[in-house]
């Protein structure tokens, strides 16, 4: 059925035919423009037929294709959080505030013996170091010692050398001496 068979009186947006009264024209007229306007609109401006199969699209590939995988996981994180921030969380807390004295106190103790160790080897390291020194003293005086001696043994030579020229120098005299004394 159509338009004019059923006894409108708007004219078919495709026909042309010519209309015969004045009245019945711009009525005919006015009716076309708008439905022209009407789907021009729908055309360019009205969004809702694309955004809605956009969403269906949407709703299709994450619900139906992907089986609520994400939900699933989702879900599954979020009791998972649940269970740590309910049980876990709270069993750990109190087992460090339970354990943060005994772990205090071991601390305290291995850095007693840290501080001992390092004594000890500061005094070791002291030690080596006035041995290396008295080593080193012992070394100076023994150089010292052979110097001496060695000096010492220069002026014993020098004094035995002056002692037998001061002996032959008396001797030359005492012969000189009993040269006068005979005449």
């Amino acid at each position: 059925m159509t338009e004019r068979s059923r006894g409108s009186s708007r004219p078919h947006p495709n026909s042309s035919a010519p209309s015969g009264s004045g009245g019945g024209s711009a009525d005919g007229k006015m009716e076309r423009a708008r439905r022209d306007l009407s789907e021009v609109y729908s055309r360019l401006l009205d969004h809702r037929p694309v955004v809605q199969a956009e969403i269906r699209y949407f709703v299709k590939e994450f619900e139906v294709k992907r089986g609520f995988r994400e939900q699933r996981g989702l879900e599954n994180v979020s009791s998972t959080i649940e269970e740590l921030g309910g049980h876990s969380i709270p069993n750990t807390c109190e087992a460090l505030q339970s354990d943060i004295a005994t772990v205090l106190h071991r601390l305290e103790t291995a850095n007693q013996i840290a501080n001992r160790i390092q004594q000890k080897e500061q005094e070791a390291d002291q030690t080596d170091r006035l041995q290396a020194s008295r080593e080193r003293r012992k070394a100076e005086w023994e150089a010292f010692v052979k110097e001496q001696h060695h000096k010492a043994a220069e002026v014993e030579a020098e004094h035995t050398q002056a002692a037998d020229w001061l002996t032959q120098q008396y001797a030359e005299m005492e012969k000189d001496l009993a040269k006068f004394k005979t005449f």
